[in-house]
């Protein structure tokens, strides 16, 4: 006997242990072994065919989600634990005792999913500390009083608003059915409170300051919140965020208590992002794939290389290129709006691999890369929707615009990390689980095809990486004036040619399909329709140091914006700069939300101040 103790110490010295374990086992300990064997029945038929419910969509997403829940759950188990001996009624008594089995059972629930979606790798996903950081500041609450109010938030609010909203969407719904069962016949919060006490105010309202910062730390971590919005969809999202927040405000209620601003900034910030997403997904729908395109499936993964490349040259004579009878920017531009045009005319160039599933977009949507000034080697992408629509002299003063605002959420990201050294953690943290983590990051593959000019570089001829959430990039390269033979004439003619060359997914597009005389013909229709507009004149551009008055006012609408987020959710502010900085999605107006959360008292600053901020930065 000594002998197996001794090897069984042993193996919790050399084995990895997740985390839920342990507190699923402080509950196990206290129960008797006709209880053990309830539960033990219990998980046998729920699990008697293996994982109790299918994968509608890629694994990871169900990894992530349920390796939160399983974190969280456990949390549940300490109510029946702590308060048990408390009840001096025998009936609360009796359905404390039962909600002891239940939270126990649903601790082993999300925990053995958890093991079942990891297999055959069997290690879940690093335990997570915030999540645990949170749960054991509610464990270790010495008040019973506060200990119960914290527990009931968190353990019977707002993880079962999570249940209810996943069991709504028809995720595991024979799981989240049984579970919101059980919640049903547990000690009601009012006679909790009833029996325990309610605590003061101002104790509560200071623990609760607290718990609002993890949680909210909690939800904006990319690979939790990618993984449940994708379950739940964008508009059972919405729901979800709506329907957490009225039963905290109702909970709060019933101790004379309110959320904080923290907690109504989040909610702001959130409820005003959704919309917007939710207003792209709208207008993005999945196609069935073709028997070649599920055999392409098994052959590539997500492209660190393209698998396939092309290179034409385009004739772009009609711009006149060396005499610069227009703005430079313009070659550029026309690509950007050649590509669009192609796209909203050919509808399997707007398709796009998510998770091993296709999409396709409604809307055309293209990048431009562009390299910021005054921000080192920091490259960016613009995306803009039906850009072809616009006229090229107010899309090439977007550009410059956005451009401007980009550089502004560079410099100001970089004020933040000065201020709050903290904060580089986690752009170290993001990197580590994308880079080394154990389990992929869920990045979704994305609907925008990218356009890079590299001509001023003296390139002739390249082949540009794809991003694994790329499916087309147009790079162009040097354009060359040199003696072309033309077919009709029968005679050599200099021509102003732009090399470009296209990388794309072969398991998306078909190389047969003659991109070359497609962008030939897209090119000169674009240069024709700026023609028609030649009487708009685009806007001298600015110098990158000293922005033009309106852009300036826009930088002071950002500035303004953020200081009204940034003291309630800094963490959240600042990814939202290290977003911005990298990847502008111009459809989803961006300018709207900050307007909207800039102050009314703006036109009472000086314009002096205008020039501080932005040559500043």
């Amino acid at each position: 006997m000594n002998e197996l103790n001794e090897l069984n110490e042993l193996n919790e010295l050399l084995k990895p242990v997740w985390g839920a374990e342990k507190w699923i086992f402080e509950g196990w300990s206290k129960i008797t072994v006709h209880e053990k064997a309830i539960i033990t029945a219990r998980m046998n038929e729920l699990f008697k065919n293996g994982l109790p419910f299918e994968l509608k969509q890629d694994k990871l997403f169900y990894i992530y989600t349920f390796s939160l829940l399983a974190q969280l759950e456990v949390l549940a188990i300490q109510v029946p634990l702590k308060f048990e001996n408390k009840m001096t009624s025998p009936a609360f008594k009796r359905s404390m005792r039962v909600q002891l089995l239940d939270e126990i059972f649903h601790g082993l629930v999300f925990t053995k999913i958890v093991y079942l979606l990891c297999s055959p790798y069997s290690q879940p996903p690093a335990y997570n500390h915030e999540v645990e950081e949170l749960c054991n500041f509610i464990r270790h609450e010495d008040c019973p009083k506060v200990g119960i109010v914290l527990l009931n938030l968190i353990g019977e609010g707002w993880i079962e608003e999570i249940f209810k909203s996943l069991y709504q969407q028809g995720v595991a719904p024979l799981v989240f059915g049984a579970i919101i069962e059980d919640e049903s016949r547990h000690v009601s919060e009012a006679n909790l409170y009833r029996t325990i006490g309610i605590p003061s105010k101002l104790v509560v309202k200071e623990k609760l300051a607290y718990l609002e910062k993890q949680l909210i730390a909690i939800f904006s971590q990319y690979k939790y919140t990618a993984s449940v919005s994708s379950l739940l969809g964008i508009q059972g999202s919405i729901d979800f965020i709506q329907n957490l927040d009225k039963k905290y405000q109702e909970q709060l209620k019933k101790i004379d208590l309110v959320p904080s601003e923290k907690w109504q900034s989040f909610l702001d910030v959130t409820t005003e992002v959704l919309p917007r997403v939710q207003a792209y997904a709208d207008h993005v729908h999945e196609i069935e794939m073709t028997p070649s395109r599920e055999i392409f499936m098994t052959q590539w993964d997500n492209p660190r290389d393209p698998t396939m490349v092309g290179e034409f040259d385009l004739n772009i004579s009609c711009l006149d290129f060396f005499n610069k009878k227009h703005p430079p920017e313009t070659l550029t531009t026309l690509m950007l709006q050649a590509i669009s045009l192609g796209l909203s005319g050919n509808d399997s160039f707007r398709s796009f691999l998510s998770h091993k599933k296709l999409y396709q977009s409604k809307e055309a949507h293209v990048a431009i890369v562009v390299k910021l000034p005054d921000c080192g080697d920091h490259i960016a992408n613009i995306v803009f929707e039906n850009c072809h629509l616009l006229p090229l002299p107010v899309l090439a003063k977007r550009i410059r615009d956005v451009i401007q605002m980009m550089v502004f959420c560079y410099k100001k990201r970089e004020q933040l990390e000065k201020a709050h050294p903290h904060l580089k953690q986690i752009i170290k943290n993001m990197l580590y689980d994308f880079n080394f983590g154990s389990y992929a990051y869920p990045m979704h593959g994305s609907s925008m095809v990218t356009l890079s000019n590299i001509g001023a570089c003296g390139y002739a001829r390249t082949k540009s990486p794809l991003r694994s959430t790329e499916s087309m990039k147009f790079t162009l390269l040097e354009v060359e004036r040199k003696s072309v033979w033309n077919k009709s004439s029968h005679s050599f003619e200099l021509q102003d040619i732009l090399p470009v060359s296209v990388s794309a997914d072969h398991r998306i597009f078909d190389g047969n399909i003659a991109v070359p005389k497609i962008i030939s013909r897209l090119f000169n229709a674009v240069f024709q329709q700026m023609g028609a507009h030649k009487n708009q004149a685009a806007p001298a551009p600015s110098s990158p140091s000293v922005p033009h008055q309106n852009e300036l006012e826009q930088i002071l609408h950002y500035n303004t914006a953020l200081d009204k987020i940034l003291p309630h959710n800094l963490e959240i502010g600042y990814k939202m700069l290290l977003s911005l900085q990298s990847l502008w999605p111009d459809f989803l107006g961006i300018e709207g939300f900050f307007n909207k959360h800039m102050v009314d008292n703006t036109s009472n600053i000086s314009s002096d101040f205008l020039v501080t901020e932005s040559s500043g930065l």
